[in-house]
């Protein structure tokens, strides 16, 4: 029987696969360099297998030197704490000169330092090499690379062709579990609603956003309208909004469905949208829609795919995931004037949550689960009791309480808190304030400090005919006709069809 280092290499490849239980991490094109990876007994031994023969010890280092800078260029992740490489060489000879100081350990520096030790199996040293990796491996076999015939070669090829089929069968099994459905179903209803908004006036028209269920912290926390929350999903504020949340939804939607199923993809989007609304809720006063939150929800999601399956994770979607990710968050960052960054991120940790909540397919752990569990109750009830006493809706509780001073005609009162909300100059109420504040200087006969209000209140709505009228009848009181007949008649130009302007027009004009 002779060695033959072809045939040697790839019976090693097909033994730590087939009787050892090792995964194949990667490999060349030609198959001609091989990574496998196994963990056991806390330390994760990853393989590296070459057929490679060197004349000169200085080409063997040029060789080792380059597999631990592809070590340090690795992604991390593929790295736990305790690892081990194993890298091993199958030639027809060893190098003529002295290469007794590559055999020594060596340690990688990385984030954690990671020990290498090399394995050079030659003509002469294959038995004694390979013992030493099965020791160094913790494993018992005795395997013989040595073959007297010529076809075991072809055999161990089509043997590892065959492993490597089996193998990436079972990858696509973990994303091909279910074919794509409800995600063409939120898709068509987002453009259903977008056609609704241009219908009823128009997507970017902030009163057909409110009235079709757009995020609005007002009604919300006025007329506990919490289903706006999930409604706010459904609705889109412009083409380009719509064009690149359905994009989004696409192929991250029909991905993450593949993965998880039906049921379990439907509970992520809803869950994480619902989660992320809710954060927009707590953290900003502006209004909003739009898909986004759900969609950072698939993220999530797909980060938790990433941990139950790290290995396939990055050997497949993992880094072009993240850069992904990372983009979309750092527009979200820049643009966060006119982008709800909270319900993004909101999103993102929902998504993870709630796919620990309903788990893999095929994945049993229950601790993870109520977990899961846990972390979704905690971010749904934390962010609704946060949002009911954050800094960012006090304008909101301040409006309120304008409303019910209103309701009992307590003018004391309206104009104490429409001047202490006024106080801060970035309500978002200030037009509403100031009318109540001017109608109640108005009717308590202070016609100066009415007069004041209005004229901001103009100034901030010059195409609101209210404030134009009731500006004018202020200056007709203090008998500024002049004046008062200029802004009712704008009332009236804006609003022709109003009696109530054009009997202040001419009862000025007399």
């Amino acid at each position: 029987m002779t060695y033959n280092e072809e045939t040697a290499y790839y019976r090693m490849i097909n033994r730590l696969l087939a009787v050892h239980g090792f995964t194949f991490i990667r490999a060349d094109e030609d198959l001609r360099v091989a990574w496998l990876e196994k963990k056991q007994d806390g330390i994760t031994h990853i393989v590296k297998l070459s057929l490679k023969t060197f004349t000169w010890a200085n080409h063997l280092k040029q060789d080792i030197l380059k597999t631990a800078n592809q070590i340090q260029n690795m992604n991390k992740s593929l790295f736990p704490k305790k690892t081990r490489i194993h890298n091993v060489y199958f030639g027809d000879q060893e190098p003529a000169d002295d290469w007794s100081k590559l055999k020594k350990p060596m340690i990688i520096k990385s984030r954690r330092p990671i020990p290498m030790q090399l394995y050079y199996l030659d003509r002469v040293s294959h038995d004694a090499q390979m013992q030493k990796l099965f020791r160094h491996l913790k494993l018992e076999d005795t395997l013989s690379l040595a073959t007297d015939d010529e076809q075991e070669l072809e055999m161990e090829k089509g043997r590892l062709r065959g492993l490597l089929v089996k193998q990436q069968q079972a990858d696509q099994a973990v994303f091909h579990r279910k074919k794509p459905l409800l995600v063409y179903i939120l898709i068509g209803i987002c453009l259903v609603m977008f056609l609704l908004e241009t219908l009823l006036g128009g997507s970017t028209d902030s009163a057909v956003l409110i009235e079709l269920g757009a995020k609005y912290n007002l009604l919300i926390l006025s007329e506990n309208e919490w289903w706006r929350i999930a409604s706010s999903m459904f609705l889109h504020i412009g083409a380009l909004h719509l064009l690149t949340n359905m994009l989004s939804l696409y192929y991250l939607g029909t991905l993450t469905e593949q993965v998880f199923g039906h049921r379990r993809f439907f509970l992520i989007y809803l869950l994480s949208g619902i989660v992320g609304g809710l954060a927009s809720f707590a953290f900003s006063e502006n209004l909003s829609a739009g898909a986004s939150g759900a969609i950072f929800g698939l993220f999530g999601a797909l980060l938790y795919f990433g941990v139950v399956y790290p290995k396939l994770f990055w050997r497949t979607i993992g880094n072009g995931l993240i850069v992904i990710l990372l983009i979309n968050l750092v527009i979200s960052f820049s643009a966060s004037h006119v982008i709800d960054v909270f319900a993004h991120l909101g999103g993102l940790v929902g998504g993870f949550a709630v796919s620990l909540l309903v788990g893999l397919p095929g994945k049993k752990n229950k601790k993870a689960r109520l977990g899961g569990l846990l972390l979704t109750v905690i971010l749904l009830v934390g962010l609704i009791w946060y949002g009911l006493s954050s800094p960012v809706n006090e304008s909101v509780r301040q409006l309120l309480q304008v409303e019910e001073a209103v309701e009992h005609m307590d003018y004391d009162a309206i104009i104490a808190q429409t001047t202490a909300a006024l106080h801060d100059a970035d309500t978002p109420y200030e037009p509403a304030l100031l009318f109540y504040r001017g109608a109640a200087y108005y009717d308590t006969g202070d016609i100066d400090k009415s007069i004041d209000d209005y004229e901001r209140l103009v100034e901030l709505q010059p195409e609101n005919d209210s404030a134009h009228y009731l500006l004018a009848a202020a200056l007709h009181a203090q008998g500024d006709d002049d004046e008062a007949l200029e802004h009712v008649t704008k009332a009236a130009d804006i609003d022709p069809d109003n009696p109530d302007y054009k009997q202040l027009q001419q009862e000025i004009s007399q």
